[in-house]
């Protein structure tokens, strides 16, 4: 990813933000992805910081009811 600190923080180029926004977009279109993990991965990939699989895995897949394995 490409990106320019700027003031401490991390920007992210328009392209970026172009790719994220097909992405997202692409993710909209199945019915089996849930909005509300779309949503949380659009946010995720806007912070400007390369997200660790473990993140990623904690918004995309909701952790099962109490109980259930």
């Amino acid at each position: 990813m490409s990106m320019a600190n700027k003031n401490d923080h991390m920007v992210v180029s328009p392209t970026v933000l172009q790719v994220v926004e097909q992405f997202v977009a692409a993710m909209r279109a199945d019915p089996a992805i849930a909005d509300g993990a779309i949503a949380r991965l659009d946010n995720l990939l806007r912070k400007g910081t390369v997200p660790k699989p473990d993140e990623i895995s904690a918004i995309l897949f909701e952790p099962p009811p109490e109980g259930h394995t």
